[in-house]
């Protein structure tokens, strides 16, 4: 693990970092088992770590964590395993119910196969944190550029335990015949134990799907794909929420930089609710059309694409339409998208971003700014405002000195308020030989909403760690 993953351990409470195979790919490819173990110690001290209002008063912690990582991995499979804890003691401000001892577990495990015909995969991550000490939007960047938080990133405040999960397998058989299939699963979940915000409440998710591909000829595919949702939450209202999909459609190589895609169906989603003051159960139905289409096609300094979808939610039907230009450049990478999107007869809302990378001899800087829907833990449709700055500056072969920022603004919908959040970290990273790495540095937090006035959080953090490869 990096030494900014030992930065995002000290400053989101000393937990589990985002779950990932636990043994670094930096280095060379082995076709041999990899094993590490890494150890971890993290000391923090701050002033309302779980951003209350009025504030809870000051909290430091020290925290040991370890961290089991198995890696293995052939011409034809991949697997990996992590499993790590930590110990935490310290003290906790009055009001939090942050816990110490024994917390923070994980678990993550994947397992990658492909045969001549055929492909597996399979994931599953159980994760355990505070909720006074939610990572920054940083921590949710993925490999291709684009931070996706989790459902109840604008909701969470307070302290408590946040337990999550996510399970899911796919199979695709037939990846050379003229008949394929696809087959998809996939559940996942929060549950909330002594959350101090009584708003909190438990939800699961659920898909499966199949989708059969029609191989007319050597550039046209033939698609139909059924898909089955269920959205369930612990609310007032103890929601039950159940979306089916068909769509036909097709695949189209226009030629050997272009492709078309194209799909066209019927979606019904039924609701049912129970209304708080009679006790009564009812069910309601939304239905229409869904689909989309898409254009991509490779430039000489980048990609294009054109693109637009409809779907239905609880709500009616929601359309959005997107252009996106993605540009190599000798420094780095710029890539933009901008279009519109539009729930049944309400007013059309601008949706785009902007994702920039630029490296020089001995810095680096990336942005990320973003304003699309996103579904919260409520399943309702959010637009979401998101930017993610950093800039690292190399002071030598062994320390650097990074700076973090992440803002978010998310609208209000139906029965939700508009939420802020945000955070500044600067830290000083510095290696001490070959395995040993530490950080320190101070982070700033904020969160704004109309229930809780602003609140803000200052914290300081020290952290070294170490890896030990078998």
């Amino acid at each position: 693990m990096s030494k900014r993953l030992i930065q995002s351990a000290a400053i989101g409470g000393l937990t589990a970092m985002a779950v990932t195979p636990a043994v670094s790919q930096d280095e060379e490819e082995y076709d041999s088992l990899r094993q590490r173990l890494r150890i971890e110690q993290n000391f923090v001290a701050g002033d309302n770590l779980g951003l209350e209002n009025p504030s809870e008063g000051s909290t430091s912690l020290a925290t040991t964590r370890l961290t089991y990582g198995l890696q293995s991995e052939t011409e034809t499979q991949q697997f990996s395993l992590a499993i790590g804890a930590g110990l935490r003691f310290g003290n906790v401000a009055d009001g939090n119910s942050m816990k110490t001892g024994f917390v923070d577990p994980l678990i993550a495990l994947r397992y990658r196969r492909e045969g001549a015909n055929a492909r597996l995969a399979f994931d599953a991550d159980y994760q355990q944190t505070d909720i006074s000490l939610v990572q920054p939007l940083w921590t949710f960047l993925d490999s291709d550029g684009t931070v996706t938080p989790p459902a109840d990133f604008s909701e969470i405040r307070g302290s408590g335990e946040r337990r999550s999960h996510n399970v899911g397998a796919t199979l695709e058989t037939g990846l050379n015949d003229p008949f394929g299939l696809r087959l998809r699963a996939r559940t996942s979940g929060t549950n909330y134990i002594d959350a101090t915000d009584t708003d909190l409440a438990d939800f699961d998710n659920t898909s499966l799907g199949l989708t059969t591909l029609f191989r007319l000829n050597p550039v046209t595919t033939a698609t139909l794909d059924m898909s089955y949702l269920r959205y369930s939450s612990a609310d007032i209202a103890d929601t039950d929420r159940e979306t089916r999909t068909v769509q036909a459609g097709f695949i189209r190589e226009l030629s050997d930089i272009a492709t078309l895609t194209f799909s066209a169906g019927y979606s019904t989603v039924d609701s049912t609710l129970t209304d708080p003051l009679t006790g009564v159960r009812s069910t309601e139905r939304v239905e229409g059309p869904s689909g989309g289409i898409d254009y991509d096609t490779e430039m000489p300094n980048g990609t294009f694409n054109l693109g637009f979808d409809v779907y239905q939610n609880q709500d009616g039907q929601r359309g959005t339409l997107l252009m996106t230009r993605s540009v190599d450049l000798p420094r780095g990478s710029l890539s933009g998208n901008i279009g519109v999107t539009q729930i049944d007869s309400a007013d059309p809302q601008i949706v785009g971003g902007l994702t920039w990378v630029y490296n020089m001899p001995s810095s680096s800087f990336r942005l990320f700014l973003n304003r699309d829907v996103f579904t919260d833990s409520s399943d309702e449709d959010r637009l979401t405002n998101l930017l993610v700055a950093g800039y690292s500056h190399e002071i030598n072969q062994v320390s650097n000195l990074s700076l973090d920022l992440s803002l978010s603004h998310t609208e209000a919908a139906a029965g939700e308020e508009a939420t802020e959040r945000g955070a500044l970290v600067v830290a000083y990273n510095r290696e001490l030989n070959e395995d040993w790495s530490f950080n320190t540095g101070v982070a700033f937090r904020t969160l704004q909403d109309e229930t809780i006035g602003e609140a803000d959080a200052t914290a300081v953090f020290f952290g070294i760690g170490r890896n030990f490869d078998f």
